[in-house]
């Protein structure tokens, strides 16, 4: 049965938040972690959600890996690949499967938890746990499993795609946004219906704004395992 959020669970999270909104957003100049981990649902959420943060990660010499998980058809793949060329990752990796049936997937979830442990990573960036599709919130249980399982005791960082969050830390990616803006123009197939490298950056431009980051910034949701697998077991209780 797919996991969909109500409206009772939303509240109860902003209950939850609420005590931080009268305070100032961090701002991290590089969330610290010489090995990262991006997990992306589809081919080119990675690049929208934290596109420059990546590119900031390996300026600084870190190794940054992207895992896709659904829907990597032969063109999707080409662009994920020009994409990732542009941001400078040391590895890209796509699954076999497909959309609507991350879920309980137990074949994904032994893909997900090897390629987890060859990485290491020091952080996991993943769509942030409101955000709206379904396969963004399945990703979201998968990674609270493996926490669980494993002991990880890295930070997650929630980015935006499809919802906009309640964020607790930005990073100012002004000097990142031109080449933020070519990787996304690589997603021919999905700028076609929308455009993504238009909306992604004018999404920065106001976290930039808001949050006093810079010109331009990415907004996270920043949390450790145990706060992660929390907020999951308030909200789909």
């Amino acid at each position: 049965m797919a996991r969909h959020l109500k409206w009772a669970q939303v509240y109860r999270f902003y209950e939850r938040v609420e005590p931080l909104l009268n305070h100032s957003i961090p701002k991290e100049e590089l969330p610290r972690g010489p090995r990262v981990a991006v997990l992306a649902p589809h081919i080119d959420d990675e690049t929208i959600g934290c596109g420059g943060v990546m590119m900031k990660h390996v300026g600084a010499g870190d190794r940054v890996a992207i895992l896709t998980v659904a829907d990597c058809t032969p063109e999707r793949i080409a662009e994920g690949q020009a994409a990732g060329a542009i941001l400078g990752v040391q590895r890209q990796e796509f699954l076999p499967f497909q959309s609507k049936s991350l879920e309980r997937n137990a074949d994904l979830a032994g893909r997900l938890a090897g390629w987890l442990a060859e990485e290491s990573p020091d952080l996991i960036y993943l769509p942030a746990l409101l955000d709206r599709h379904s396969d963004h919130v399945a990703l979201n249980h998968l990674v609270a499993d493996w926490t669980a399982r494993s002991g990880w005791k890295g930070m997650i960082y929630g980015y935006e795609v499809w919802s906009t969050l309640t964020p607790n830390v930005a990073v100012d990616i002004s000097k990142q946004r031109e080449r933020k803006s070519a990787a996304l123009g690589c997603f021919t197939s999905q700028n076609r219906s929308n455009n993504w490298a238009e909306a992604s950056l004018a999404l920065n431009r106001y976290r930039g704004v808001t949050t006093g980051a810079g010109d331009y910034a990415e907004a996270f949701h920043r949390m450790t395992p145990f706060r992660h697998r929390e907020l999951i077991a308030q909200l789909w209780r």
